[in-house]
């Protein structure tokens, strides 16, 4: 194979990588915008349980039970969440 042919061979496959790299970096955008999204899901799942506590905290006995429940679930949710994000990223 003489120089020029294998030169332009040569661009030819650093153009197919290039193309390649290309496909990967748009994929790795995408999966970074979703992992945002999915960690900013978890941060409102969590500040909502956080309200759970002062609601805790506040209740009166006679309403400590169904603000447990609340509390409960809401932290059950937060738990669902984690999940399902981390399992978007396995």
């Amino acid at each position: 194979m003489n120089r020029k042919i294998y030169i332009n061979k040569f661009d030819r496959k650093l153009k197919e990588w290039d193309k390649e790299i290309a496909k990967l970096e748009k994929r790795a955008e995408s999966i970074t915008k979703t992992l945002h999204q999915r960690i900013d899901e978890l941060k409102e799942h969590r500040d909502h349980a956080a309200t759970k506590t002062s609601d805790l905290l506040q209740s009166s006995e006679d309403a400590w039970i169904e603000v447990k429940y609340g509390a409960e679930e809401a932290l059950n949710d937060l738990k669902k969440a984690f999940k399902k994000a981390r399992g978007k990223f396995k």
